[in-house]
């Protein structure tokens, strides 16, 4: 009776190690448990992205946050009659004018701030505001101009980030010279900035002004095209701009040495006029400018290169059952397990790795020590030099297929595919021959 239970128990044990079914839903059942350290690893990829990202405010808050230039903006006070509850009161409203030519010229030379391993690109930007006022048209307002308040005019400019502010703001206006003093005139259509009372004569049919800027800022700096016609000449030395906002530039130069970018903007091309009552719009809303890009994300990469693990550990279980069907000997699950892990080490190799060295080398770096423990490994277990050498170099050809799609981020999907179609058919040829139902009886 023993010698009959172990015989059945012979004849299970080589049922499993023979099944085709049992195999694949082995190998199926790791995949999903390497699913785990996949997900832990994706996770921890996040949270070294939120930790960039917090470095970078915290150096921004205390250099600059990110600059949005608005203005400069006219605002003159009026009164006129209403007559709530049959009473009649005087109330005091105001009217906002802008500039019917406004040119801005600015020089945003960049620096590199270290907070540990963390990069932080910052800008110091010095601009120049310069421009025509007309004459306060308060009769296309509907406005009497003996109502008009002309003593109590002010000359605002929007600026977000006034931590950035690095010297006092002067307004050259006309003949005369006003220093702007913090806050805006009217925070309803300007939240932050500088402002100052201005003179203003009824009969003087234009002003010229003149502003210069100079703030400190982060990330990107933008523009709104509050003249008639707005010009913006900007230059650089950060040679990875990105071109944001309502508009793009007309004409831009990029080179290893930096970027200039000229705009040109009319009053057609936003949703305001140049002059209206109270609050009826609020500026900001169609802003332009340049952003300052950092060239190499690497945690974006590794984010990428972490949602093609699947598809590596699939392609290279793959391999391994190949062999064992075609070559008639046997993998132990648990030697798939093995590499498994293997293959989702290189994602935590190639993560701490690119934050010292760059994500290239990085990967250069993970891929030999992946390819060479596997192999190391599986030449105990295949026991065939010459398996031994196929697998390594489809083990590098599968890496190599990996950082192709990476770098090609506009086409990583079609590379992806093709790749994807090439596999599918060089499995479906190499098993054409196969006798599914006895594949020890195969070639």
């Amino acid at each position: 009776m023993q010698n009959q239970e172990t015989s059945n128990f012979q004849k299970f044990s080589q049922w499993l190690r023979q099944s085709l079914f049992v195999k694949l839903a082995a190998i199926g059942f790791l995949i999903l448990l390497l699913m785990i350290p996949q997900s832990m690893i994706q996770s921890l990829v996040h949270e070294r992205q939120h930790r960039q990202r917090e470095v970078v405010q915290e150096v921004s808050s205390a250099w600059g946050a990110p600059q949005t230039i608005i203005g400069p903006v006219l605002s003159i006070p009026y009164t006129r009659w209403t007559e709530p509850d049959g009473k009649r009161i005087r109330v005091q409203e105001v009217a906002h004018f802008l500039p019917v030519r406004l040119e801005i010229e600015g020089q945003a030379p960049h620096q590199i701030r270290q907070r540990g391993i963390f990069s932080v690109i910052l800008y110091q930007a010095e601009l120049s505001l310069e421009g025509i006022f007309a004459r306060p048209d308060f009769a296309s307002l509907h406005i009497d101009p003996a109502d008009v308040q002309w003593e109590q005019a002010k000359l605002s400019v929007g600026i977000s980030g006034m931590t950035g502010i690095k010297s006092s703001i002067e307004v050259d206006w006309n003949d005369s010279r006003h220093r702007l003093e913090p806050g805006t005139a009217y925070p309803d259509i300007l939240p932050a900035g500088v402002s100052i009372g201005i003179p203003i004569a009824p009969n003087t049919e234009g002003y010229t002004f003149r502003i210069p800027v100079k703030v400190n800022g982060s990330d990107f700096l933008q523009f709104e095209a509050v003249g008639k016609e707005t010009t913006l000449r900007l230059q650089s030395d950060w040679p990875s701009p990105g071109f944001s906002g309502s508009f793009l530039p007309d004409q831009r130069a990029v080179s290893e040495q930096g970027f200039s970018a000229v705009w040109q903007v009319l009053d057609l091309n936003r949703n305001y006029p140049q002059s209206w009552k109270n609050n009826q719009y609020r500026l900001g809303d169609t802003a332009f400018g340049v952003r300052f890009v950092q060239p190499v994300d690497e945690y974006a990469k590794n984010s990428r290169s972490a949602k093609y693990a699947v598809l590596v550990i699939v392609l290279t279980f793959l391999i391994y059952f190949f062999f064992e069907t075609l070559r008639r000997f046997h993998v132990h699950p648990f030697q798939y397990l093995l590499v498994g892990l293997a293959i989702s080490v290189f994602y935590l190799l190639l993560l701490s790795l690119s934050e010292h060295i760059g994500f290239n080398y990085a990967y250069l770096c993970s891929t030999i020590a992946t390819v060479g423990l596997i192999v190391f490994y599986s030449a105990s277990v295949l026991k065939i030099r010459r398996l031994v050498i196929q697998l390594a170099l489809l083990l590098i050809a599968i890496y190599s297929f990996i950082f192709i799609i990476l770098q090609l981020e506009d086409y990583a999907l079609l590379a992806g595919s093709l790749g994807l179609f090439m596999a599918l058919a060089a499995v479906m040829y190499y098993s054409r021959r196969v006798d599914w139902y006895n594949p020890g009886a195969s070639s």
